[in-house]
């Protein structure tokens, strides 16, 4: 198993404290809030989740402090719970980090090396090179473990997991409220977004969530490799969607190359 463990793991026992990896989930948000479509079109590359809120950005920051000041088990608590579930890659590498430190829990380097793979499913160098490390030194023992725990992670918190909530959630809305997966064309009605606190007509609202819809199938084509899925609104089949993306999860790809 992993013996040795303080000198084994010695040299990937640190934190990424770069403002770059903190604010991954904020770049995000702040680019997903532009409401052109030409901005819409430049972020396609980012992760197109929820527009993380203030709340989101006030407990981002309370867990930070709360580690700062060795609050450990609390701060772990609100990575594990609050941040890990809603994608935020910096809060799951922060859970992995905690484990493989026994930082507020018990120090499990497998369980650590599940949340690092789950945290570099983005290809983020800095996680890469963090995952690729610590999977290295396992036996092949280790390996059937590691590889146990990160399917579980990927069926309820992978990026594709998420966002399939998502299109799923934003297809009944727009279903609900026209009748289908087009906009409302024609209607007189000013809908309010809560999501940038101004007012608009009811074909742009609906459109907007039309092109969120496009942006998300278009991120999960990538992940799951599939550069012809059907990305149209209109047209997915949401149940086919669905079998790809279980498939896709119950799929290990990621193991290191033995020599």
């Amino acid at each position: 198993m992993y013996d040795d463990t303080q000198t084994k793991y010695h040299g990937i026992r640190f934190r990424i404290r770069s403002d770059l990896i903190k604010s991954f989930t904020l770049i995000v948000a702040v680019v997903f809030c532009l409401t052109a479509p030409a901005a819409f079109a430049q972020s396609a590359g980012l992760y197109p989740g929820n527009a993380v809120d203030s709340k989101t950005l006030k407990t981002q920051d309370k867990v930070e402090a709360l580690f700062d000041q060795r609050e450990y088990k609390r701060a772990h608590y609100i990575y594990r719970n609050d941040l890990a579930p809603i994608g935020d890659k910096y809060a799951q590498y922060m859970v992995g980090y905690m484990y493989l430190t026994g930082t507020g829990v018990q120090e499990d380097p497998v369980l650590a090396s599940a949340w690092y793979r789950l945290a570099a499913e983005r290809s983020y160098n800095e996680f890469l090179n963090e995952r690729d490390q610590i999977l290295s030194l396992f036996s092949d023992v280790d390996l059937v473990r590691s590889d146990t725990l990160y399917l579980e992670l990927r069926r309820q918190y992978s990026d594709v997991v998420l966002l399939l909530d998502l299109v799923r959630d934003d297809l009944d809305e727009l279903v609900e409220q026209t009748g289908s997966r087009t906009s409302a064309r024609g209607s007189p009605v000013t809908v309010f977004d809560w999501r940038s606190g101004s007012s608009m007509s009811a074909d742009q609202y609906f459109g907007r969530i039309s092109k969120r819809v496009e942006l998300r199938l278009k991120f999960m084509s990538k992940q799951l490799n599939m550069p012809d899925m059907n990305t149209d609104p209109e047209k997915v089949d949401i149940k086919e969607l669905e079998i790809i993306v279980s498939d896709f999860v119950d799929t290990i790809s990621d193991r290191p190359t033995r020599p």
